[in-house]
């Protein structure tokens, strides 16, 4: 199963682009494993901008296909984060939990990327069974 769903396409995006579970909390590996993931469609990403609550030991700058990015973080994006590519828009993504069981993230990868949803990531995460509580 993948870890990362995105909106099909480019247009006709509600509030977020997508969702994306990583494995951990550590911020650095899964920052990094998220932008190669998303290098092949988006190109390379140059600022990632967190909800620094969702994470432990947050960096100023990871390192990803040899390229230096900046971290930035942000209070209220409330477990998403937003990744800049050079696009006028950066995307934003649902962020699961890493604890959360197999069949609740599934379901909230699914109605994070449908289209045209304009469902707020706590009330998708409520949903599909998955508790806000921070790490």
């Amino acid at each position: 199963m993948s870890r990362l769903r995105l909106v099909p396409g480019d247009t006709g995006r509600g509030i977020m682009d997508g969702g994306w579970w990583p494995r951990s909390h550590d911020a650095a590996a899964e920052l990094t494993a998220l932008v190669i993931a998303l290098t092949d469609r988006l190109g390379m990403a140059t600022r990632l901008t967190i909800d620094f609550d969702d994470w432990k030991h947050v960096p100023l700058r990871i390192t990803a296909l040899g390229q230096a990015i900046r971290v930035a973080w942000l209070p209220h994006l409330e477990h998403m984060v937003a990744v800049a590519c050079g696009r006028a828009e950066p995307i934003l993504l649902l962020v699961i939990p890493p604890e959360t069981s197999r069949p609740s993230a599934e379901e909230a990868l699914a109605r994070a990327a449908a289209l045209g949803g304009d469902v707020l990531p706590g009330e998708i995460l409520a949903s599909c069974d998955v508790s806000t509580a921070r790490p």
